[in-house]
């Protein structure tokens, strides 16, 4: 693996992502690596103003916590 391949990027942006995550929980932010983001390039370059030619690897959303939102009191009956 070269430090610029494709490999090699993914490892890097992978490790800055967790690091963005960490750092985000340590300051009372609640976020998640979402690879949808990549899915809908489209959408994501259009609200985040990315140019064309700048490729996107993934996506970190990220935001305060609501604990009254409703969806936040689903739990699983899995066991």
């Amino acid at each position: 693996m070269t430090a610029g391949s494709i490999q090699a990027r993914s490892v890097i942006s992978g490790a800055l992502c967790y690091g963005i995550v960490l750092a985000a929980w340590d300051r009372g932010l609640g976020s998640v690596i979402n690879g949808q983001g990549i899915m809908r390039s489209d959408i994501v370059r259009e609200v985040a103003n990315i140019p064309e030619d700048q490729v996107t690897m993934t996506c970190v959303a990220m935001g305060y916590p609501d604990d009254s939102f409703p969806a936040n009191d689903v739990r699983s009956d899995r066991q």
